[in-house]
C-alpha cells in the first residue's frame, strides 16, 4: 500500500482544536467523576517489556502489539491496554497493607487492529482498577462507577450488561477437547451463532450440557434470567457458583438504583484469558459495538509476583465522543480571547508587558505577533470572535496609553478601567 510522509499512519488521526477541546473536557470530566468515588490517578509507561505483556496474555496480544527492539537489544511493545501495566505496577510497588487500592487512568493505548468507525490503532482509554477486594461489593462498585461516569459525560441511553466467565467455563469443563472449548469461545466472541451451535452439537458433552450451551446466547434480560441460568447449570458446580455470584452483584446494583441501566447477559465472554469472574460490557444505541468493557481478574496480578484480587472497567474516549455526536450533543467551543492587543513597532515591549498585566487580572488575551494595522486587527478579531481590539501606545505620566479600536475604525482613548469596562 502506497503512503506518503504527509499522511497519518493508518488507524491514527490528527485532532484539531475544536475536537481536542471536546476530548480534553470529557477526559477532565471523567477524572472528576471517578475521583468522587475515592480513586487516585496513576500513570504507567507507554511501552512495556514485551515479555511482561506476553506473560499476562501473550496468545491473544501477540497479534495486536506494536513491537520494537531498543538499542540495548530489549524487545519492547506499546501498551495495548492499561490493566496489564497496572497489574505489573501493583505487584511491584504495593503491599498487602496498602489494600484496597482504588486507581484510575487516562492514557493512550495502541493496537494493531483493523481500523473502522470508532476503532483506531491509537486511542485514549479511561478506566478504574479496584485492587485487593474480592466479592460482590467490589464488583457492584465497579458497575456503579461505570454508570456514574457514562451518565456524567452526557450519555443518556447506555446500558450495562453483566455476565460471568465462570458460567461458560463451568458448562464446558467436561469437554475433553480443549480446541472445542476454544472454538466455542471464539464463536461467542464473534457472535457467530451458527458456528457456535455446530461446535456444541459436535462436542462430546452430555446432552443436558449441550442444551444448556445452546441456550446460553438467549440468557439475556433482567434478573429473572438468573433463575433459568441456575436451572441450566445443574450438575456444574462452577456454573452454579457463577450464577450465585452474579445474582449477589445484581442485587447490590439494583439497590444502588441502577436497575433500569443494568441487565444480565450470560453470553458475554472475553478474548483475554486473565478474566476470572464477573464481566461487564456497556452499550449505547448510537454505536454498533461496545462502549465499555471490564470485569474481575483475580489471577492476573499474581503473574507478576503478588496475588491480589482485582476488578475494573474501561472505556474509549473516542467512542464516547462518537456516541455523543450521534446523540446530538454539541460541546460549546473553547472561549475566544476577550482582547486582541496591538502596538506600533516601537512599543512591542510595552505590548507584552501590558498583556501580562491583563492576564494577571484573569483576562484572556491574544497578542498580535504579525504587525497588523488597526483595520487588519479588526477583521482578524471578527473572524476569531474576539470582543475587543486594543492598541497599546507610549506612556504618558508614567502610565501606558491605550485606545480601543471600535468596529467602525474609530478610536476611543481612556483609562484601563474605562476601556475594559465598556
Amino acid at each position: 500500500m502506497k503512503h506518503t510522509i504527509v499522511q497519518t499512519p493508518r488507524g491514527a488521526k490528527d485532532i484539531l482544536p475544536k475536537e481536542a477541546y471536546f476530548k480534553s473536557r470529557l477526559e477532565q470530566r471523567a477524572g472528576e467523576l471517578i475521583e468522587a468515588w475515592g480513586y487516585s490517578r496513576v500513570y504507567t509507561p507507554t511501552f512495556e517489556f514485551y515479555d511482561a505483556l506476553a506473560q499476562a496474555d501473550g496468545h491473544v496480544l501477540a497479534d495486536i502489539l506494536y513491537r520494537f527492539v531498543d538499542r540495548e537489544g530489549a524487545t519492547l511493545a506499546l501498551r495495548p491496554e492499561m490493566t496489564i501495566p497496572i497489574a505489573r505496577m501493583v505487584a511491584t510497588r504495593y503491599h498487602r497493607d496498602d489494600m484496597p487500592l482504588r486507581l484510575y487512568y487516562i492514557g493512550n493505548v495502541f493496537r494493531y487492529a483493523e481500523p473502522q468507525a470508532g476503532r483506531y490503532r491509537e486511542f485514549t482509554q479511561v478506566g478504574i482498577e479496584l485492587v485487593g477486594a474480592a466479592g460482590p461489593r467490589a464488583d457492584a462498585e465497579v458497575v456503579s462507577v461505570a454508570a456514574a461516569v457514562l451518565e456524567g459525560l452526557g450519555l443518556t441511553s447506555f446500558r450495562l450488561d453483566l455476565g460471568h466467565i465462570g458460567f461458560f467455563r463451568g458448562l464446558v469443563e467436561a469437554v475433553s477437547d480443549n480446541r472445542a472449548a476454544g472454538a466455542l469461545n471464539e464463536a461467542l466472541l464473534a457472535q457467530d451463532y451458527v458456528r457456535y451451535e455446530a461446535v456444541v452439537r459436535e462436542s462430546d458433552l452430555p446432552e443436558e450440557r449441550k442444551q444448556a450451551l445452546l441456550a446460553l446466547p438467549t440468557l439475556r434480560g433482567d434478573g429473572s434470567v438468573l433463575e433459568e441460568a441456575r436451572r441450566l447449570a445443574q450438575g456444574s458446580d462452577g456454573a452454579l457458583r457463577a450464577v450465585d455470584n452474579l445474582a449477589a452483584i445484581y442485587q447490590l446494583v439494583k439497590a444502588a438504583g441502577l436497575g433500569e441501566r443494568v441487565g444480565i447477559d450470560l453470553g458475554i465472554t472475553k478474548d483475554l484469558d486473565y478474566y476470572s469472574g464477573f464481566l461487564i460490557e456497556g452499550y449505547t444505541p448510537e454505536l454498533g459495538f461496545t462502549l465499555a468493557s471490564g470485569g474481575r481478574y483475580d489471577a492476573l496480578i499474581g503473574r507478576f509476583g503478588q496475588d491480589f484480587p482485582a476488578t475494573g472497567f474501561a472505556f474509549s474516549i473516542e467512542r464516547a465522543m462518537l456516541a455523543l455526536d450521534r446523540q446530538g450533543w454539541r460541546e460549546p467551543p473553547p472561549p475566544p480571547p476577550a482582547i486582541f492587543l496591538i502596538a506600533d513597532e516601537g512599543d512591542q515591549a510595552r505590548l507584552f508587558e501590558f498583556a501580562a498585566f491583563l492576564r494577571r487580572r484573569g483576562l484572556r488575551v491574544e497578542v498580535d505577533v504579525s504587525g497588523m494595522a488597526p483595520g487588519e486587527a479588526l477583521a482578524y478579531a471578527v473572524k476569531k470572535q474576539i470582543d475587543k481590539v486594543i492598541r497599546v501606545a507610549s506612556e504618558r505620566d508614567g502610565r501606558p496609553q491605550i485606545e480601543e479600536i471600535l468596529p467602525d475604525g474609530a478610536r476611543r482613548q481612556g483609562s484601563i478601567d474605562d476601556v475594559l469596562g465598556s
